[in-house]
């Protein structure tokens, strides 16, 4: 695990945040470093003159730190089953089990995802603009 250092944001800008550790160093936290989810604006995790704690990343010739707050959350760990859900086999209101109830469905939502399609395809085409000579 990476070493954990202290320290206090001094600026905040589109890219990162700069801050300030114990002991005189300075590292800067990307802002793909910042959160395990997508973040838009960094003022909404971070303010300047926040105490923080950070991950060190890697640290360049001139001393400066590349720093992570993400690394010090903890990865949620993946859901382990033992099988499908409970309701998996359990058969869903409505549904009529039937091979000609399910070539009946099939059968309409197979119209309606051609007719899309066509009309795609014709929009593309220019099909259904006629051109008309004067």
């Amino acid at each position: 695990m990476e070493k954990v250092v202290k320290g206090k944001i001094t600026k905040i800008t589109n890219f990162g945040a700069f801050m300030a550790i114990e002991g005189g160093k300075s590292g800067m936290i990307h802002i793909s470093e910042i959160s395990q989810s997508f973040v838009k604006n960094i003022h909404d995790f971070l303010k300047e003159g926040q105490e923080i704690e950070a991950a060190i990343i890697s640290e360049d010739e001139n001393g400066r730190l590349a720093l992570s707050l993400k690394r010090l959350i903890p990865k949620a760990a993946p859901k382990v089953t033992s099988g499908p859900p409970d309701d998996f086999y359990s058969p869903r209101k409505g549904d009529d089990k039937s091979f000609e109830a399910m070539m009946t469905r099939f059968k309409s939502v197979s119209d309606e995802k051609i007719c899309d399609l066509k009309k795609g395809y014709d929009g593309k085409r220019g099909k259904n603009t006629k051109k008309t000579k004067h």
